[in-house]
């Protein structure tokens, strides 16, 4: 995964769990996802993005998707 790919997965997350990015990646490089899902830890949403952030495979499948090609073209077009 390359570092504009992480930005959208980032992105697309922190729009989800209604955080930024940055708080989001500082959390996950700490292995501290409690603080940014809180009461919504069990919630299946935080379930799969533990599952992402620690399963490349599951990261390559996400990125994969209609959606998340949709966000890298937005996201291309803003530079």
């Amino acid at each position: 995964m390359n570092e504009n790919q992480l930005q959208a997965l980032l992105k697309l997350a922190a729009e989800r769990l209604q955080t930024t990015p940055e708080k989001l990646r500082a959390a996950a490089e700490r292995g501290d996802l409690k603080s940014i899902t809180g009461s919504a830890d069990s919630s299946p949403q935080a379930e799969q993005l533990r599952r992402v952030l620690s399963d490349p495979e599951a990261a390559k499948k996400l990125l994969s998707t209609p959606a998340a090609q949709k966000l890298f073209e937005a996201l291309g077009k803003q530079k």
